[in-house]
């Protein structure tokens, strides 16, 4: 006796010629919000110190921006500080480098905000990945 069982696979085939393309698109969507997410806390001010008549120009704030490159397969990400916007940028927000003056207030350190954002950031591209793949 002889049993034939035939299955159409062209659904299944046709998730595969789509998946390379829906997984570039969860890729850049979760690399859109990491790096939203890393320019909004970099850019963000701590509070004044009460008594400061110090008046802020918010020029460090205005230096943070986000570049996201496709080179290939792959993307970058990228979150920095124009140091001929700011060239004071690392005396304030970089932990290795940081001015006596800053250490306390200035807790949104690049090291810091890395740290504390990771878990985050991978979640957020878990998250596309389910939402684009499925």
């Amino acid at each position: 006796m002889s049993i034939t069982i035939t299955i159409d696979d062209r659904e299944v085939r046709q998730m595969l010629r789509a998946a390379p393309g829906q997984i570039r698109q969860a890729q850049l969507a979760a690399m859109n919000d990491a790096t939203s997410l890393l320019l909004r806390d970099m850019s963000t001010y701590p509070a004044q110190r009460a008594g400061s008549s110090y008046t802020r120009t918010h020029v460090l704030q205005k230096s943070w921006s986000r570049v996201i490159e496709q080179r290939g397969r792959d993307i970058t990400g990228r979150v920095g500080s124009n140091q001929n916007i700011a060239p004071y940028n690392r005396v304030v927000q970089d932990a290795d480098m940081q001015a006596r003056q800053h250490r306390g207030t200035w807790k949104n350190t690049a090291q810091a905000v890395t740290k504390q954002r990771e878990a985050a950031i991978q979640k957020m591209f878990r998250t596309r990945l389910k939402q684009f793949v499925g």
